[in-house]
């Protein structure tokens, strides 16, 4: 039996949908195209309420803030975009260089180079509260922000840094890289506290369970289980024998996106002795490549896909 439901399958009308995120209060979502576009849904409806005012390119991840509900944004032209997602009124480019609200070319956006941001895409954005903000990118580095000031960067990756995390209760920075690296951060000196490996492809997942455990996924679909204070992982939760595109926590169960259209729910728990498990439920209604997943604590799921199908889910 399906844990999932499908309430509402919605086009969006450029092809692929690369992000998307659920406000906290569960009410609304939104989804980053590649043409940089964010569609703001109306989840109840199933239906698109409003556009916000595009990226230059591709909007490759999307965060809502806990304490203040706002939309942060990013992606191929480098900004960091903080939006009113109850207006759709622009609010302030973090990064610095976006300087013109309603241009839709890079030169008529007049954006301007600068130091703040990244170098190349950005693709993973974290916020948490205290005006913490994390962000990775292609060009392989992790940045840590204060109250939408950059304070520390950190360079350490070899490959482009798929996703960034912090940690749920000391709020410690954690990234994920297709370098197959797990590595753990020390705010104040800069330094890697834990690196952890064991993965054999790029990394592109990682989701705490608790404050001790976490899990991480990979392009085949390694799950591998993790003890935060031990640098040798636990073990592989589940192996799906298929690439997968994305990971994200929905209770107990981890949520993962795969390249054949699938939407695969595993168990997360795990304890001292790690034995194999099977995936709970496999739904695929996307029948292409599965580009991002968003869950919220009342049992919303939502899902985009390489197609520009947006599917909003309900926890049976």
């Amino acid at each position: 039996m399906s844990l999932l439901d499908v309430v509402h399958t919605i086009q969006l009308p450029s092809a692929k949908a690369l992000a998307v995120a659920i406000h906290p209060d569960g009410r609304l979502c939104a989804a980053g195209d590649r043409d940089g576009v964010i569609h703001v849904i109306d989840i109840e409806r199933g239906e698109i309420i409003r556009k916000l005012r595009p990226h230059n390119e591709f909007v490759y991840t999307l965060a809502f803030h806990p304490e203040t509900g706002h939309l942060f944004s990013a992606g191929k032209d480098k900004s960091i975009r903080e939006w009113d997602i109850e207006t759709g009124d622009f609010l302030i480019d973090h990064a610095g260089i976006y300087v013109s609200a309603g241009a839709r070319t890079m030169g008529a956006q007049k954006l301007k180079p600068t130091t703040r941001s990244h170098s190349m895409t950005i693709l993973s954005i974290a916020l948490e509260r205290d005006g913490l903000m994390a962000t990775g990118g292609q060009d392989r580095k992790v940045k840590l922000w204060k109250n939408g000031e950059p304070v520390r960067t950190y360079d350490w990756h070899m490959g482009p840094v798929t996703c960034v995390r912090f940690e749920p209760e000391k709020l410690v920075l954690y990234s994920a890289s297709r370098d197959m690296t797990i590595r753990s951060w020390n705010e104040e000196t800069g330094a890697v506290i834990h690196k952890y490996s064991g993965h054999t492809t790029e990394i592109i997942g990682l989701e705490f369970i608790d404050a001790d455990r976490f899990l991480s996924v990979d392009k085949r679909g390694a799950v591998i289980a993790w003890l935060v204070e031990k640098e040798n992982m636990q073990g592989v939760l589940c192996d799906t024998g298929r690439a997968t595109v994305c990971a994200h926590r929905m209770d107990d169960t981890l949520l993962m996106g795969l390249e054949d259209g699938s939407i695969v729910g595993i168990p997360a728990k795990f304890g001292e002795k790690i034995d194999k498990v099977a995936p709970v439920f496999d739904e695929n209604r996307h029948q292409v490549d599965v580009r991002c997943i968003a869950s919220h604590a009342n049992g919303t799921v939502v899902s985009g896909d390489n197609a520009g199908k947006v599917i909003l889910w309900k926890r049976s």
